[in-house]
């Protein structure tokens, strides 16, 4: 579809822009989140997996930052989706689920960052501080791309009539 092929795109962008900044990187992640939540919304189905497939390949391509490009895949492309189905759960399930995906991410991150990009241990923050940074920070994110998706629903869906289904 077309449409999961500009979110791809748009979603790179957004990451590449980031990266050259130096210090907009998270910022980037966060839109390819956006990016990948709006795919998971009006897509469904097998879309939003190939948007954060085909993004992170990129990323992983031709960013000049391969951290950002692991950020990318576990948090601006992942989790969007493993947040819509950890939703369908009671609360505190769901919280439990999405903090105990989110570590693992980050541990995945990290592990490959040190063994696979070959990036100090002291330069990554592989400690405790990283672990309650980054869980503070999710936190943070999960509950924005909560206020992002309700105000689509409420507001954006229906003045903008995208509809895929």
């Amino acid at each position: 579809m077309i449409f999961a092929a500009l979110l791809s795109a748009l979603s790179f962008v957004f990451m590449y822009l980031g990266t050259l900044t130096g210090v907009m990187d998270l910022c980037a992640v966060v839109v390819g989140a956006l990016c990948c939540a709006f795919a998971v919304i009006e897509l469904r189905s097998v879309w939003p997996w190939l948007v954060c497939t085909v993004t992170g390949v990129l990323c992983l391509l031709f960013l000049p930052d391969k951290f950002v490009a692991l950020e990318y895949i576990a948090l601006g492309g992942l989790y969007p989706i493993l947040k819509a189905y950890f939703e369908k759960y009671p609360k505190l399930l769901s919280w439990a689920l999405k903090l105990f995906s989110f570590n693992i991410m980050l541990t995945a991150c990290l592990l490959a960052a040190k063994f696979v990009l070959g990036i100090p241990a002291e330069e990554i923050g592989f400690g405790v501080l990283a672990y309650v940074l980054g869980n503070g920070f999710f936190v943070f994110f999960d509950y924005a791309l909560t206020v992002f998706i309700s105000y689509y629903f409420q507001k954006l869906r229906s003045r903008l009539h995208i509809r895929f289904d």
